[in-house]
């Protein structure tokens, strides 16, 4: 009666145990989950190399099983798991809040540095518009966060329902950060997006939470091959900046697809990558809807149409593709096709988020 009254316990027991591994007393890891807190954010505060990508139920990789226990789902698990997985007790731990002791089982990453993920409090320092619907955002932290190049962080503003996730746009060189940048996409009816978009926003207080996924250059001798479409170049930026910074001899070459040229931006950051790259350094954009009066005279057709031309030994070449779902896709199913191992390929898939939040 007493925990009816008061609202029952404000933190449950979580064990996570390793798939496949022993399940035994000895087995796992014990934590102890906030009421309002998920698996997920749990799981990372305590410094877990637990899968993710998108945090807001559209990717399906921080599925883990549920052995016991019970759960509130922020979002309906069947919008995104199949039926065999909801069968098999399956649930997305980024919208798994417990409702008793939770015992979940998931094949944590191997071999991943794992960064704290802190929340720090800052404000906006510059929005700089840069194209119509990119801008920007310049953040100043009241203390210095770490992160590793390509990975992506949530902010958080007061009057707006939850966090967004974008990637950091700048490297890290290694090194605790201050001022961290981010390359936001204004979306349609986005709250967020929205709000960021109708006016100039600097000196407005945000909260930061950070870092979070596992999209990062890996070791490799081949061709750094880059793919991404609109803000999609965030990650990528970071991932080449810190790349030069720690003497990469790589060759790169980055196929970038936009509408027009009035949706090409930060050719300046790009070409300053590319001066003094050890290595050959080819950057190629590929214009979707540009007129055929105009004076381009650049590739024209989608970038994924031009993944095939491409002069790359996809034996030892890695992939490293940022952009919409549907971008990611096909460009997976023309470099698996062309005979790239499906290991070689990494990406950050920037999923619509409509079916959750309004941006």
């Amino acid at each position: 009666m007493l925990k009816a009254l008061f609202g029952g316990a404000k933190s449950f027991a979580l064990r996570i145990n390793p798939t496949g591994g022993e399940q035994g007393a000895d087995a796992g890891l014990d934590l102890v989950i906030d009421k309002k807190g998920t698996i997920l954010e749990t799981a990372l505060e305590a410094g877990l190399a637990f899968p993710h990508d998108c945090k807001v139920g559209s990717c399906g990789t921080c599925k883990c099983k549920l052995k016991s226990g019970k759960i509130r789902e922020r979002v309906d698990n069947a919008l995104t798991l199949s039926r065999e997985d909801l069968m098999a007790g399956y649930v997305l731990a980024c919208q798994a809040h417990p409702k008793t002791d939770l015992v979940v089982e998931v094949d944590l990453l191997e071999g991943e540095e794992m960064h704290p993920v802190k929340v720090v409090a800052g404000s906006i320092k510059a929005c700089n518009r840069q194209t119509h619907d990119i801008m920007e955002v310049v953040l100043e932290l009241d203390e210095p966060i770490e992160y590793t190049a390509g990975q992506y962080a949530d902010i958080e503003v007061d009057g707006i329902d939850a966090p967004r996730n974008f990637s950091f746009a700048t490297g890290s060189n290694g090194a605790l950060q201050l001022n961290v940048s981010f390359l936001i996409k204004h979306v349609p009816g986005g709250a967020f997006t929205g709000w960021l978009f109708a006016e100039d926003r600097t000196g407005h207080a945000i909260k930061l939470h950070a870092p979070y996924g596992f999209f990062h250059l890996y070791e490799g001798a081949g061709t750094i091959f880059c793919i991404a479409g609109g803000s999609g170049l965030a990650p990528l930026l970071s991932i080449l900046e810190d790349a030069k910074h720690a003497g990469c001899t790589r060759d790169v070459v980055f196929l970038y697809g936009a509408r027009t040229q009035t949706d090409l931006y930060k050719l300046d950051k790009i070409q300053a990558i590319a001066d003094g790259w050890h290595g050959e350094f080819r950057f190629d954009p590929i214009l979707s809807e540009e007129p055929e009066s105009s004076d381009w005279t650049g590739p024209r057709g989608l970038v994924t149409e031009f993944i095939a031309q491409q002069n790359i030994d996809l034996a030892t070449a890695q992939a490293y593709m940022c952009g919409p779902p549907p971008m990611i896709d096909a460009a997976e199913d023309v470099l698996t096709k062309a005979g790239m191992a499906a290991n070689n390929i990494f990406a950050d898939r920037f999923f619509d988020r409509s079916n959750v939040l309004s941006d």
